[in-house]
């Protein structure tokens, strides 16, 4: 039976990935669809990354899964299969077929981690081990309610919509009472304090995906306030990350950003449609996508620079967070 070696270059290039490098993998795929006349760029470091996740995979699967079993990890892990379903996107125009298996694995592998995140982390619950990257496991998912009508599943992304505002809806008052009230997260962990920008801006763009003009306006002006809300306050937050070395965490800066600005430029368009224009969202939504596309290029060269020319890239993740 075939086994990976466990010298030569694949092998110290599995070794020095950190897990959360998948969460730039996302920035970036979600970067290229927020501004299509660069697809080409950011979806070339998006599919790269995915060639070295995947030869971590095979090369240093040990690693894995004894990362796994600590709740921040797995819950940060969720990225990977949200970015392959991202990906998938890419794919389509030229592979149809292919591209929904792509889409497909990418929910299941996801449902597995959600599983097992949920018995780790939900039926074993502790405030004091609570962490933003909780709403990536399961808001996270809904993702695909903004995928599914690419592959002409409208009611099954309609279906995810709700599965992502429900799971918002019950974890957001624990996660803000863990952060503001029993506070004391580690350093390594402090940059995922941003996901909060996050789910209001996934289950809003879901939603207009989903459901398009057809939808309830005050739905839509309910979730663009929690959403411009929560990037408003991760952006303060912004200047305290940036003078903290460097943490593979820092990935939380972009697609939480990134979401923020599609959804925000969605929702200009969807009350465009409706015979409304806004000039005031519109700016708002150029300033949040040109702000994502820049933390999205700072924390690429970060990760360049401390992967490829400083060696290998500790996450702090196991440290910060014990296990259950």
């Amino acid at each position: 039976m075939w086994a990976p070696s466990k010298d030569g270059t694949l092998s110290r290039i599995a070794s020095k990935t950190p897990i959360p490098l998948s969460g730039l993998m996302l920035g970036l795929s979600s970067t290229g669809n927020m501004v299509p006349e660069y697809r080409w760029f950011f979806g070339f470091f998006a599919f790269s990354i995915l060639a070295v996740l995947l030869v971590k995979v095979a090369y240093d699967w040990g690693t894995i899964r004894d990362d796994l079993k600590n709740p921040a990890v797995t819950g940060i892990a969720c990225t990977f299969p949200m970015a392959v379903a991202v990906l998938s996107t890419y794919i389509r125009p030229y592979q149809f077929d292919a591209a929904l298996a792509m889409w497909v694995l990418a929910m299941l592998i996801h449902i597995a981690l959600m599983v097992y995140f949920t018995g780790i982390a939900i039926l074993r619950f502790d405030i004091k081990k609570c962490l933003p990257c909780y709403f990536i496991v399961y808001v996270g998912f809904s993702v695909n309610a903004f995928i599914a009508p690419v592959y002409g599943h409208t009611e099954f992304g309609q279906a995810l919509f709700w599965f992502g505002l429900g799971s918002f809806l019950a974890l957001f008052p624990p996660l803000l009472y863990r952060v503001l009230v029993v506070k004391g997260l580690q350093e390594p962990m402090v940059p995922t304090v941003v996901i909060f920008a996050s789910p209001a801006s996934v289950v809003l763009y879901g939603y207009l995906r989903a459901y398009g003009t057809s939808g309830a306006e005050w739905m839509v002006w309910l979730l663009l306030a929690f959403s411009l809300v929560f990037w408003i306050g991760s952006l303060t937050l912004i200047p305290r990350v940036l003078r903290m070395k460097f943490y593979p965490s820092y990935s939380s800066l972009t697609f939480p950003l990134v979401i923020t600005g599609i959804a925000t430029n969605a929702t200009c368009l969807y009350f465009r449609d409706l015979g409304n224009d806004m000039p005031a969202l519109q700016y708002l939504a150029w300033a949040s996508i040109a702000l994502a596309v820049m933390f999205v290029l700072y924390v690429l060269v970060r990760y360049v620079h401390h992967f490829i020319f400083k060696g290998r890239v500790r996450t702090g993740l196991r440290d910060a967070v014990p296990g259950p």
